[in-house]
């Protein structure tokens, strides 16, 4: 077997690989049914995307496969679909009401029309043997030139398409991040993960694409480097998805309808014109009462150990309206709830850090009431400026006893006030 022959079967089995892990992540999506969840539905139109696409380059690999210009025109067609795919996939997840394709603008539309325009002159010259040109039927070179000047306007339109729709996903993640924090102590979300890790293929494809495109224009076809393409974008891929079959579940729907409910969206104009809260009856009394009862719910109750605490739950434990603490906390204690919460599972995670019997970080991190380590070290790296492991080893082995959780400085940037006899009033 020739070297160039190798390199051919070792592309062909890692998208064989890579078809097989999308059918089975998508089959794993529908709950082994057949029957998509009404939050997946995009994202399994995505893994079919995914897999089809993997099957076109399988096809324009193999020897013997006829129509090779055909499986390339519809690679290239079928590109347009992903990056969409994946924002209407972080809409249906961070959306009440999933997004139709009806609710398109028609410009998304017509861009998409465009790219497969593009690759009709291409698909033009396929036919049934098993090379790209036709021996017996050879284009002209002015035909030639077209069809290149095409591909070349397809892939250039592609790397303009793709960044648009990644920096949408950004901004919907950021925003839902955002109204999580404003609900919840813990903002882990899995789905969300997952939405950030299928970003993270798109961006290496549209890198791939371009390395593939300057290598064309370049230095021309070139079997080594196909594999190097390749293997970058069937890793990741394959990666990725291996992931999400572990880790994936669906962001709750009730707690997004809490979102919701109690932080609806404002129109542009309206939240141009008036500032937030402008219209709350919240007065002094009521402002002092909420600030002594959550001081009491944290330091005596220590409710903040509670790895599923909501704003709603603490609301209940204090018998005060989610709207008022809400306010409180975002204007009297200028933090947000996941913010506030944090910052006393932190300054507690100090002091247990120092104190004997010596737990381990994970056992801290679980007490406090954070639900991984990965969590708790970004936020104790956040408001204590280092590690649990650096913290522990660079300060005596004691902490006095009585220390209260809110009398060391560890309060994060915004959140002083939390440590502060202001809280007490």
């Amino acid at each position: 077997m020739g070297s160039a022959q190798l390199m051919s079967t070792i592309q062909i089995s890692l998208f064989s690989a890579a078809i097989a892990i999308c059918v089975l992540c998508a089959f794993l999506a529908t709950g082994g049914n057949g029957r998509p969840h009404k939050r997946y539905r995009y994202f399994i139109f995505y893994l079919i995307v995914e897999a089809s696409a993997f099957a076109f380059e399988w096809l324009i690999l193999h020897p013997t496969s006829p129509a090779k210009a055909l499986w390339l025109g519809l690679l290239m067609g079928l590109s347009f679909l992903v990056a969409p795919c994946l924002w209407l996939f972080a809409r249906e997840i961070t959306e009440d009401s999933p997004p139709t394709i009806r609710s398109l603008p028609a410009s998304h539309f017509i861009l998409m029309a465009c790219g497969f325009a593009l690759t009709l002159p291409l698909i033009q010259t396929a036919h049934l043997g098993p090379y790209f040109w036709n021996p017996h039927s050879v284009p002209s070179k002015l035909h030639n030139l077209i069809i290149h000047g095409t591909m070349l306007a397809c892939v250039a339109l592609f790397l303009f398409q793709v960044p648009f729709y990644l920096t949408q996903c950004v901004r919907i993640l950021a925003k839902h991040v955002n109204h999580t924090k404003a609900l919840f102590s813990n903002i882990e979300d899995k789905t969300l993960n997952t939405l950030r890790l299928l970003i993270f293929v798109v961006v290496t494809k549209w890198f791939v694409s371009l390395l593939r495109a300057l290598w064309c224009v370049t230095f021309g076809k070139d079997t080594d480097w196909g594999l190097l393409f390749a293997g970058m974008e069937v890793s990741v891929t394959v990666w990725v998805l291996f992931f999400v079959m572990r880790q994936s579940t669906l962001f709750s729907v009730n707690e997004r309808k809490l979102v919701r409910d109690l932080f609806p969206e404002p129109s542009d104009a309206a939240a141009s014109i008036e500032p937030k809260y402008s219209k709350s009856s919240l007065d002094a009394a009521t402002r002092n009462r909420i600030k002594r009862k959550l001081r009491e719910a944290m330091v005596t109750s220590r409710l903040y150990r509670d790895s599923r605490l909501t704003l709603r739950g603490l609301c209940r434990q204090i018998k005060e309206n989610p709207h008022y603490v809400s306010q409180v906390i975002n204007q009297s204690l200028g933090a947000s709830f996941y913010d506030f919460i944090n910052s006393y599972r932190v300054e507690n995670a100090k002091q247990m850090l120092l104190a004997p019997p010596g737990k381990t970080v994970i056992e801290i991190a679980l007490e406090v009431g954070f639900n991984s380590k990965s969590t708790f070290n970004a936020a104790f790296r956040r408001y204590a400026g280092t590690t649990p492991t650096e913290y522990r080893k660079a300060l005596p082995a004691h902490e006095p006893e009585g220390s209260d959780v809110t009398r060391g400085s560890g309060a994060p940037d915004g959140c002083g006030v939390i440590a502060s006899p202001a809280i007490d009033t």
